[in-house]
């Protein structure tokens, strides 16, 4: 950052470059060029090299070379009236205004208002800066500190009652006052000492190098910070000092209306006029070798170095031919205004002839043995050097026409002339015609260039390139250029050729291999209506068109890699080149354009630098939208978003870019690449903004390359990540949530359809189970009566039989046959209504099971008066499966019986619980036991364990000797709102 501020003086810092003996001038910037109002306060450089300005009432403005970006009140500064400008060590802008302060950050506006108590507190006069402590003082002569955010205070004294008369920010930090009391005052970081001065006076504080120098009453004195002693100094400056320059020892000082520059000579110092009428407030050298002037009334003005300076008289003009003939003179010919020569800086007009049309010169060129020849509108004219005379060809010794408009030699001497008719060859005795009759292209020959190395003539006219080799005339194939006027062709690095044309810009052609490339103005160009084009002895190329003059240089490949334009701003007044109006010198350049001769100056640059490419915004939609609500951290002075997510509706997206060059402004080209998106590189152009829209989702990278101060593509490449998000219907998840609802909506329709079949076919089975369960019923109640009728029958007889038996014969074998066809037909009877049971539906329930075993152990054990208790801990009534209460009866009645018989218990019991989601049902005894292993293979446990496989259900058997027996039968039954309400 550099920065120059008036402090009833000037902080001045920075330097220039070194001196060179070269023509400055000054432009001024007004209000007809951006610049908000005329009336410059204030003056900054920034790190990217933009230059910002203050305006007594129009506000803030920025400018970088081109034009001027400007801040009001509407956007966010305290006050439109500036005083001065400084940039703080974090690089924020500090605007000092008449009632407060304003600091930018590069996004926002912070507005810090001083008191409104009393007029003399509320006008802040001055600024000064030191590291990030802001002081300023009013004109009450009390100081005011604020440090970041926060305002320390607003109106204090320096030092006991004393005010403050002038401040000063010090090269290191310092910051230096003149107080009231008559001596220089020092705050330097925590330290504060006094300086007395011999008288007191006004104070004009500057800097010199690493020293704060100050004039007063008359003398200069150094300020040492490091003996804390005030130094009076033997050379004292005349003029009030804006701004000490380092490298050339020389002074930028003022008196009310003029500026001077004081610089030192071999025998003390000059004082030079730079301007006149005009008050300077400040003075501001940039990095571009600028340097900036601040005025009270006549708006911003540059004062820099022109690349290009007039030469000659004002009646030198419509120049059209230059040569340098070796000898010390310049030969310079003119539009109607005849041949002018010039030595040592000036020009005198020579007489060529009387006729007007000889004192229209298109070419002049010096022979291999040092001889002057000029080709004019009336004849080819030969200039004695020894009896300073002109010899002239016309068509009456043998040229085709009278116009000659160039000519060209080659290595045994002869002159290759162009004129209206075609092309002449003069071998010093006589001439040579080649025209369309020889198969050149019909037409007036503009331009014409012999190739040494290719003993080859190559001849440009409106019907594009012929070549003339060893007398034979043959046409080049150029597409580019058949159609438009071939203006000037000259030699380029030996084998090639450049063409300059009238619309095509320029080619550069092999004639070996017929190779050739266009360089227009899509590649840097100035203008595509070329002049002139020539190279000089570093390779670069000039190109002279009617916009200004054009310098790129090609590497190897024939690549452009550096391209600097020049205009009037660049001192080239008349701007219009001339066809053969150039000299190209191995020290020395000139050119001719339609007001007159220039010079170029081949100023060494290398005090000089190119800023950095940098972006400056970022916007959605035009600006609608901010990219910073995208991202969680920001970058550089314009609080760039960093690596941005953006949405997938906000992928209208615009880069604006900058690389700041105040000194070449129009020959900042860029080229720019969205990587993932464009498949190569853009154009080269001055646009630095480019917009992108509907960008589909992904990552891109934004690349971007500017050209450097020399014009060639600088290394500092700027690289831009974003990533646009992708829509909701795009994103993984959601098109593995869509894949899980289609094929879940598949399923779930695929299942409610084979749901609807399975109720169809349940309701049918459902209709068929219950004629089966009817049919069950009549069948169990027919079987029952019809069984239980004749049972009762047999038993009624043999009881009949039985009694009569006994009475008559009394016979015992008789009777105890009755008793087993009696018991037989009990335990038929029993068994049918087991079974007639089981088949009842009615009887598929858990607690009739239960109870249908009950009361069969009840009936069993009261026969031996065992004690047997039953417990049912289930109170929910629960379905059991078709045919599961057959097989659990017959389990419990075998448990049962064998119990009966074997067991000698006392005690039994039976046991219906849940346990979670199984039920179990347990019979056990107080018995003698038995070992389960010498069982394991007997036929009542083989059968059991087999009822208990067919229904599914887990039978546990436990037993020991002489501690009774345990029979558990675990089934479990899962809730289903089929037929039977609960299923296996």
């Amino acid at each position: 950052m550099r920065a120059v501020l008036l402090i009833m003086g000037v902080w001045a810092v920075s330097v220039v470059g070194a001196a060179q003996d070269v023509h400055f001038t000054i432009r001024s910037y007004t209000a007809i060029d951006g610049l908000p109002q005329s009336q410059v306060t204030g003056l900054a450089e920034d790190t990217n090299g933009y230059l910002w300005i203050g305006t007594q009432g129009g506000g803030l403005a920025r400018f970088d070379g081109r034009e001027f970006k400007v801040y009001t009140t509407l956007d966010g500064l305290l006050s439109n009236f500036v005083n001065s400008l400084a940039f703080d060590s974090r690089q924020n802008l500090w605007v000092l205004h008449p009632d407060g302060l304003t600091r930018y950050d590069g996004l926002t506006f912070t507005r810090f208002r001083a008191p409104t108590q009393g007029y003399g507190s509320k006008v802040l006069w001055r600024m000064a800066v030191s590291g990030d402590n802001i002081y300023v003082y009013n004109a009450e002569g009390t100081l005011g500190k604020i440090s970041g955010d926060s305002v320390h205070y607003w109106s204090q004294p320096v030092t006991g009652q004393a005010t403050i008369l002038a401040m000063h920010a010090g090269p290191n930090g310092e910051v230096v006052f003149y107080l009231s009391t008559g001596v220089i005052h020092v705050l330097d970081g925590a330290e504060r000492y006094s300086l007395p001065v011999p008288e007191k006076a006004r104070a004009n504080f500057f800097n010199f190098g690493d020293e704060v120098r100050v004039r007063m009453n008359g003398k200069t004195y150094r300020i040492d910070l490091k003996t804390k002693r005030l130094e009076e100094l033997a050379h004292h400056i005349p003029n009030f000092v804006l701004y000490y320059d380092t490298r050339e020892d020389a002074y930028w000082t003022r008196d009310e209306y003029n500026l001077f520059r004081y610089a030192a000579t071999d025998t003390g110092y000059r004082l030079d006029t730079i301007a006149r009428d005009v008050e300077v407030l400040m003075v501001l050298p940039d990095s571009d070798q600028n340097v900036w002037l601040a005025t009270d009334g006549s708006g911003l003005m540059r004062y820099y170095f022109e690349d290009f300076e007039r030469l000659g008289p004002e009646e030198m003009k419509g120049v059209m031919a230059i040569c340098d003939d070796g000898a010390g003179d310049t030969w310079i010919g003119t539009m109607s205004r005849g041949l002018w020569r010039g030595r040592n800086g000036r020009f005198t007009q020579v007489s060529i002839s009387k006729d007007p049309l000889q004192n229209t010169v298109h070419t002049i060129k010096v022979s291999p043995t040092g001889e002057l020849w000029f080709a004019t509108e009336n004849g080819l004219g030969h200039y004695d050097r020894i009896r300073n005379n002109f010899t002239w060809y016309m068509r009456k010794d043998g040229l085709s026409a009278n116009s000659v408009r160039c000519l060209d030699f080659d290595e045994k001497g002869g002159i290759w002339l162009s004129t209206p008719r075609g092309v002449d060859y003069y071998d010093g005795s006589a001439f040579t015609h080649y025209g369309p009759e020889n198969g050149l292209n019909a037409g007036r020959v503009w331009s014409l260039c012999y190739l040494p190395e290719r003993q080859a003539t190559f001849v440009g006219n409106d019907g594009g390139v012929s070549v003339i080799r060893q007398g034979q005339v043959s046409k080049l194939s150029i597409p580019e250029v058949e159609n438009t006027m071939i203006f000037n062709m000259n030699p380029y690095r030996d084998s090639l050729l450049l063409i300059g044309s009238g619309g095509a810009g320029v080619i550069v052609y092999n004639p070996d291999t017929g190779e050739r490339k266009s360089f227009t103005t899509r590649d840097g160009l100035i203008s595509d209506f070329v002049y002139f084009v020539v190279s000089d002895k570093d390779d670069n190329i000039w190109v002279g068109t009617e916009k200004g003059i054009s310098r790129i240089r090609l590497d190897d490949r024939l690549g452009i890699v550096e391209s600097l334009s020049f205009d009037h701003e660049n001192g080239l007044t008349g701007v219009e080149t001339n066809q053969n109006a150039f000299f190209i010198g191995d020290n020395v350049k000139y050119f001719g354009l339609i007001d007159g001769l220039y010079k170029y100056n081949d100023v060494n640059k290398a005090g000089s630098q190119s800023f950095a490419l940098h972006m400056t915004d970022v916007e959605i939609l035009y600006g609608e939208y901010s990219a910073r609500d995208y991202t969680d951290s920001l970058l550089g002075f314009f609080k760039i978003p960093v690596l941005p997510i953006l949405p997938p509706d906000k992928n209208h997206i615009t880069f604006h870019f900058n690389r700041v060059d105040k000194r070449y402004p129009k020959s900042v080209k860029f080229i720019y690449y969205l990587q993932n998106f464009d498949k190569t590189w853009s154009q080269a152009s001055s646009a630095t903004q480019v917009t992108y829209s509907n960008l589909p989702p992904g990552r891109y990278v934004f690349r971007v390359m500017a050209t450097d101060q020399r014009g060639g593509w600088s290394n500092d490449k700027l690289a831009y990540a974003f990533t646009v998000r992708a829509p909701f219907y795009r994103m993984p998840s959601f098109i593995a949530g869509m894949v899980i609802f289609v094929a879940g909506s598949i399923t779930l329709l695929l299942y409610l359809r084979v749901r609807q079949r399975v109720r169809k076919m349940l309701d049918i089975e459902r209709i068929r189970m219950r004629e089966l369960e009817n049919l069950r019923k009549e069948i169990a109640r027919d079987f029952h009566d019809e069984m239980g009728n004749q049972l009762t029958r047999i038993i009624n007889y043999v009881s009949l039989l039985k009694l009569n038996g006994a009475a008559s014969n009394g016979n015992g074998q008789h009777h105890d046959l009755y008793r087993k066809v009696e018991e037989s037909a009990k335990f038929l009877y029993t068994g049918t209504r087991d079974f007639i049971w089981s088949i009842d539906p009615v009887n598929d329930e858990l607690s009739k099971l239960f109870i249908h075993i009950r009361d069969f152990g009840e009936k069993l054990f009261e026969e031996k008066n065992i004690s047997f208790r039953a417990h049912d801990l289930v109170k929910e009534s629960v379905k059991l499966p078709n045919g599961y209460s057959r097989e659990a009866n017959l389990i419990f009645k075998e448990a049962m019986t064998n119990a009966f018989k074997y067991s000698k218990a006392q005690n039994v019991t039976l046991t219906l619980r849940q346990e979670a989601d199984a039920y179990l049902i347990e019979f056990e005894d107080d018995g003698v036991g038995f070992r389960v292993e010498d069982q394991k293979m007997s036929n009542g446990l083989k059968n059991i364990r087999e009822r208990a496989e067919r229904i599914g259900a887990y039978l546990r058997i436990q037993s020991e000797e002489n501690r009774g027996s345990k029979v558990s039968l675990e089934f479990k039954l899962t809730k289903s709102k089929k037929k039977y309400g609960t299923a296996l």
